[in-house]
């Protein structure tokens, strides 16, 4: 139990806080990206921050609420010293009530209200020992039912206006990026798998997202090597080989012209703090 004054609670089960920045500094840090095993439900509660998920940014305030499943890769960017957020872990949710992927949702006053209601419920069940799970998900599934409601009445074909071509080709260049990035460094390799040209893919992601496709690339490249560094023990060399550079140091140049740091003094930095 941590900071039970302020409704925190972790342990292997489930995650629950009422204040990131109450929980401390270490949570959440900027640049350092998190897979993380269970679903998550974000309600940002002031401030502003870019956050990306699964190689997709998203700029958030207050009112946003996100929604991801297990397995998802975030990734804060970077935030003002006002951006706090509330976040609870589920698992085992109904089908019906969950999202397969990142939903992200921008509530009216009334939805905001009606989420304030249900996270004050889960922190209040959080606060009575012995913790209830039962309880717990019983709470997280009427929340994720609300909130496909919610969506629902968007009226979602409407409110998500379909994409212009650039657009889609970026949302379509950004999920190969986070599904290939780790083995496959060239333009040329997803400029076919869309059926581009590489100077065309390269002109229309510039021009969509302001960075080029290999930026893309590197950042998702220098995000599974963070996750490597940090969460695992494996061998300098051995993280090269999985992300498919030819030398361990030519792993480690690479690594430090994009952080300022070798891989090992990363791994040391991070597990110091």
């Amino acid at each position: 139990m941590a900071g039970n004054d302020h409704g925190e609670y972790l342990d292997n089960q489930f995650l629950m806080v009422m204040s990131a920045i109450q929980f401390g500094k270490n949570f959440m840090r900027d640049g350092q990206p998190y897979r993380v095993e269970d679903g998550r439900v974000i309600r940002v509660a002031s401030g502003h921050a870019n956050i990306f998920i699964n190689m997709k940014p998203y700029p958030v305030s207050k009112g946003t609420m996100l929604v991801f499943p297990a397995g998802t890769i975030m990734e804060i960017e970077e935030k003002d010293e006002e951006f706090d957020f509330q976040i609870f872990s589920f698992r085992d949710l109904p089908d019906e009530v969950t999202f397969k992927e990142c939903t992200v949702f921008h509530l009216s006053d009334d939805d905001w209200s009606l989420m304030d209601e249900y996270y004050q419920l889960l922190r209040h069940t959080v606060k009575r020992l012995p913790l209830s799970m039962k309880s717990i998900r019983a709470l997280q599934t009427a929340l994720m039912s609300e909130l496909r409601s919610i969506l629902k009445k968007e009226d979602v074909e409407e409110s998500q206006q379909a994409l212009g071509r650039k657009e889609a080709v970026f949302h379509q260049f950004a999920a190969l990026v986070n599904q290939y990035a780790d083995k496959e460094h060239n333009i040329v390799f997803y400029a076919d798998q869309l059926c581009l040209t590489p100077n065309h893919l390269g002109a229309t992601i510039r021009e969509v997202s302001g960075m080029t496709v290999l930026d893309w690339i590197h950042r998702r490249i220098i995000q599974q090597a963070k996750l490597l560094l940090m969460y695992s023990d494996l061998p300098v060399g051995e993280v090269a080989e999985q992300l498919n550079f030819s030398t361990p140091s030519s792993f480690c140049k690479f690594f430090k012209k994009k952080t300022g740091i070798t891989p090992l003094q990363y791994r040391d930095e991070r597990k110091m703090r």
